[in-house]
């Protein structure tokens, strides 16, 4: 089923008459998605919008599902690409399979480089967020040599474990502590120093949504001969930015989070001025040439034996074959969010968890996010997990909930009423 048919499919269930269909189709989404509204003013127009976003994702229309942060569910035009790239594979390329595949490999790339202010030569397919930051630490010569990387806790927690890995075999890897869930600038500032090789952070913190000060600290760590490498799993899609703007020279997300993926289709930034310089080549991908016989009838004595050519932008830190059926839900994902608008995204997040937050009561749930006001994450501290677990698997209700910490994080898909829902599964 292809997008334009799933919206369609979608409208034809709802129901919905013409003006609610060109406001779901139009241009208009954004606009109908963010606007502060109650239950009592709301518009049919804007609750038609609504809901036919809503029923996108079947998961959410069944479950208070309050967890993009932990991974969205799967949107029926992502399914719908996923299908796509299943039949060009049972049944070969005819009746314009290939030509779908080949419109997905020809543009992932430039829509990931459009959300954060790329250039599609600067974007490489990868597996996974972590795969990118480790071609980073694998790939920079101060940092093998002996240089230091600078992080923080607030760093992605499996980052951290590798970077920690990587300090009990020797590497001299410092890791600043949050104080009250945040970090300031000036500790980081501290632990930089003229053998700092990379300053490595997450944008915005998948533990309570703090929002790293990524330009300030990109300006101090450059000044130091560092360069900048950004977690953005948790800000491409939700939260506008721009990596050149911002200072960072690499950065790498998965899809399934905010970008309505699934694992396995992630992508990378190396600013194009490191590539193959800063960050020399690690992987060589691509295809030897051979130049003696039996490959060829008569051998060039200009050319060498065997031929190599590094691709000469990102792709070059490509693996080689990556998830064609993964980038297939990315390439729907990413013209979902194109439609519906980053800004207007976040705008609907902050608002929905604000809501949450005006309903909990803070004695029994203090808030811990630092930028609740401009994060699509917020996190409180429970003294009574166990007992919460039970109260939100009654209600069928899903947020990320530890041993302490209750993270909440509402989606283009979540309306008010999962808000209040929660609130009075989290208030018992």
């Amino acid at each position: 089923m292809e997008v334009e048919s799933a919206i369609e499919y979608v409208d034809i269930h709802l129901e919905a008459d013409d003006m609610k269909r060109r406001a779901f189709v139009g241009a208009g989404l954004s606009g109908a998605l963010i606007a502060p509204v109650t239950s009592a003013a709301k518009s049919e127009r804007e609750r038609g919008t609504q809901d036919g976003v809503r029923a996108m994702f079947p998961r959410v229309v069944r479950e208070t599902f309050v967890n993009a942060a932990g991974g969205t569910p799967l949107g029926i035009f992502a399914e719908a690409g996923l299908r796509r790239y299943a039949d060009f594979q049972r049944l070969g390329p005819g009746d314009g399979r290939g030509d779908y595949v080949a419109e997905v490999t020809s543009n992932v790339r430039r829509l990931c480089g459009e959300l954060i202010g790329a250039r599609e030569s600067e974007i490489a397919l990868v597996h996974c967020t972590k795969a990118g930051e480790q071609i980073v630490l694998d790939g920079l010569e101060p940092w093998r040599r002996g240089g230091n990387v600078v992080t923080n806790d607030m760093h992605f927690s499996g980052s951290l474990h590798n970077l920690v890995g990587l300090r009990m075999a020797g590497a001299d890897v410092r890791v600043v502590r949050a104080t009250d869930w945040d970090v300031s600038l000036e500790r980081m500032e501290a632990a930089i120093d003229h053998r700092t090789s990379l300053v490595a952070i997450s944008l915005v913190s998948n533990v309570n949504g703090r929002i790293e000060p990524v330009r300030e600290l990109a300006e101090i760590a450059h000044a130091h001969g560092a360069l900048v490498y950004a977690d953005i799993m948790q800000a491409a899609g939700i939260v506008p930015l721009n990596v050149h703007d911002l200072g960072i020279d690499f950065a790498s997300c998965n899809g399934y989070k905010w970008l309505y993926g699934v694992h396995g289709a992630g992508f990378m930034f190396v600013r194009e001025a490191l590539q193959g310089t800063g960050l020399p080549d690690r992987l060589f991908p691509g295809h030897v040439r051979y130049n003696y016989p039996p490959w060829v009838e008569r051998a060039d004595p200009s050319r060498e034996d065997l031929e190599y050519e590094s691709p000469r932008d990102a792709r070059r830190y490509q693996p080689g074959h990556v998830s064609y059926i993964g980038y297939c839900a990315l390439y729907e994902g990413l013209k979902f969010l194109a439609r519906v608008g980053v800004s207007a995204a976040l705008q609907h997040s902050v608002r929905l968890n604000q809501r949450l937050m005006d309903q909990l009561n803070p004695e029994h749930y203090e808030c811990i996010s630092p930028h609740r006001d401009k994060s699509p994450i917020i996190t409180f501290l429970t003294r009574d997990a166990g007992h919460l677990e039970t109260r939100l698997r009654h209600a069928n209700a899903t947020v990320s909930l530890g041993s302490r910490r209750v993270r909440v994080s509402a989606a283009i898909y979540n309306q008010d009423d999962d808000i209040d829902r929660l609130a009075e599964a989290m208030n018992v």
